[in-house]
């Protein structure tokens, strides 16, 4: 208690130089306005929660560095209704010199986030209410203090004009759904052919290649199982995303690439494959007779195209295809049972080309026959591999830094020793457990070597903004725009490989950038290289949940969305439209 009282007193007293003419006696109750990311909201949906906090005050963030602190909080509190953790913007850091640790802040205007996790069929969604707790400071702080919010008009619901705008609601987005699902079906098909994915694809058609002379059933099978692997992994996303939005989290597509540890694996896995691939060592199971080669073959078969399609499915995340980005957006907020099935077409369309060849073996036929050039193309499809290695390497050095570089670079190495001590003494035909505990000592000298040295810091890397640009911030923008200030906003990241041929064809054209250089307008960058709420949060306000994301933003007019894969026309043609009606106003 001795502690926590002079602690206070040094906290209060910290604040006694800053010069900002507020009264002290009070401060005025935080503005409040409440709003559903849909008008009608269901599971899957957010309630936003928008606080302004009078001139000259903050309050504390929803965490603390130390327990004489009050954080803010969000209880909500209805009948019908269930909510996941409120997720709360990125709080200011000011350290004080006095209590000697870092405060964290609110102030001005900040939106927090409920994701809606149930909502019965009896409830009115817009009777809902909040308890805002809250604890204010400028000069001194004040004594915590719990407000509650509550939608400033409630629609009535029950009566029969509701009801009919309900059921007309729900027809409109029942053909909105479907046509999400088209956009999800098509965006996976184009997904087959994007940069991510070429480097598997080209295993796959040597993979068609081998099986030109396979029977029908057998065809059936394997593209079965890859649908399979498809659809699983697809379900497995869809899962993690449902779990980390009920819990307050904010995740988009081809989030995992934001995380190191997932690159490095991904990195190493890889690079193991290619040099299974050049014929380094043989990755197989245990068999002592032909017959029980023959069957494990046909059994692999149906494995290797399964885990093939969890592959496939791992290296296209990093992309956003045409039609795509609208489709995974919407699934981001719909509710679960919308969420799989986007999902499921998703995956549908990035398996269809593997279901229609497995249905219509005889199209493999037209394939080359199988002969010895087929051991020199197996072997040369390695070095699309290493290339896809190349890159993930790279964004691992720029997610992590030079010192973490090195220690992955060190276990590729490591990793191809493995590989050619396994060819050497754990071939096929020798005892299938030293394959086994050679390959479980790399694993968990991996292991090992990342717990000791690799250290990542989340603030190793600042947002990376190209030349001409400014980094992204909603205030920012919103400054931007209260002035009548054009803005292009810019979500990339470095592990999109879309993004960065967009940024090269298109961005660093000549006549994109004369374009830009004819209007007064701002170009701001949103960085996803790493996990950013607030880029992500803008995203979905657009119905995207993933880059390449590009918006033109005008007090003059409606904002325009942009497709995922530009080109200088496209970028030109919307800029001298953007140019036209800043000269009519002119």
């Amino acid at each position: 208690m001795i502690r926590l009282f002079f602690l206070s007193i040094a906290f209060f007293a910290s604040f006694a130089v800053t010069q900002v003419p507020v009264s002290l006696n009070n401060m005025e109750p935080p503005k409040t306005k409440l709003f559903y990311s849909q008008e009608i909201p269901q599971a899957g949906d957010t309630l936003y929660v928008e606080i302004i906090i009078p001139q000259g005050w903050h309050i504390n963030a929803d965490t603390v560095p130390d327990d004489f602190l009050i954080p803010s909080s969000i209880e909500p509190v209805s009948e019908g209704m269930k909510f996941g953790l409120a997720l709360w913007p990125e709080p200011e850091k000011l350290h004080n010199e006095v209590l000697n640790m870092d405060l964290f802040l609110l102030q001005d205007s900040f939106v927090v986030s409920l994701p809606v996790s149930f909502v019965s069929e009896t409830c009115n969604p817009y009777d809902v209410k909040l308890k805002f707790t809250y604890q204010a400071c400028s000069r001194i702080c004040l004594a915590p203090r719990t407000i509650e919010v509550s939608f400033d008009s409630v629609p009535a619901f029950n009566d029969a004009g509701a009801t009919e705008t309900v059921k007309k609601n729900f027809i409109l987005n029942k053909k909105s759904f479907l046509l999400y699902l088209l956009l999800a079906l098509l965006g996976g098909l184009l997904l087959n052919v994007m940069p991510c994915v070429l480097p598997v694809l080209f295993i796959k058609v040597f993979d068609l290649m081998r099986k030109s002379g396979e029977t029908k059933r057998n065809m059936l099978k394997w593209g079965l199982a890859t649908t399979g692997g498809v659809l699983s992994t697809f379900f497995v996303i869809a899962l993690a995303i449902l779990a980390a939005r009920l819990t307050g989290h904010a995740v988009g597509w081809g989030f995992q690439f934001q995380y190191p540890a997932y690159t490095a694996v991904m990195a190493l896995g890889i690079a193991i494959f290619a040099l299974s691939l050049w014929g380094v060592f043989d990755i197989w199971m245990p068999g002592n007779a032909i017959k029980v080669w023959e069957n494990r073959a046909k059994k692999d078969g149906a494995r290797g195209a399964f885990a093939y399609g969890i592959l496939l499915v791992l290296l296209s995340t990093p992309c956003s295809a045409p039609f795509l980005g609208t489709a995974i957006g919407f699934a981001f907020t719909a509710s679960v049972i919308e969420l799989f099935s986007i999902f499921a077409a998703v995956a549908l369309g990035l398996a269809s080309p593997y279901i229609v060849l497995s249905i219509f073996p005889h199209w493999t036929k037209k394939l080359p026959q199988p002969g010895h050039w087929m051991l020199v193309l197996k072997q040369f499809l390695g070095f699309p591999l290493l290339l896809t290695v190349v890159w993930l390497f790279w964004i691992f050095a720029k997610q992590a830094g030079a010192s973490a570089s090195l220690v992955l670079a060190l276990l590729l190495c490591l990793a191809a020793f493995f590989a050619w001590l396994s060819g050497l003494v754990a071939n096929p035909g020798k005892p299938w457990w030293r394959f086994v505990l050679l390959w479980f000592a790399f694993v968990v000298f991996c292991i090992f070597s990342w717990q000791q040295f690799v250290k990542i810091s989340d603030d190793f890397v600042e947002a990376s903004v190209a030349t001409g640009w400014v980094s992204f911030s909603s205030k920012k923008l919103d400054s931007l725009q209260n002035e009548g200030i054009a803005v292009w906003v810019n979500g990339t990241a470095d592990w999109c490989i879309t993004c960065k041929v967009n940024e090269k064809a298109v961005f660093e054209n000549e006549r994109v950038k004369e374009a830009f250089a004819a209007i007064p307008i701002v170009k701001m960058q949103a960085d996803y290289t790493k996990p950013n709420s607030e880029a992500l949060k803008f995203f979905e306000t657009y119905g995207r949940s993933a880059v390449p994301f590009d918006l033109l933003l005008s007090s003059h007019g409606e904002p325009i969305l942009l497709p995922e894969i530009l080109t200088p026309d496209i970028v030109v043609e919307v800029l001298e439209k953007a140019f036209s009606i800043f000269r009519f106003d002119d």
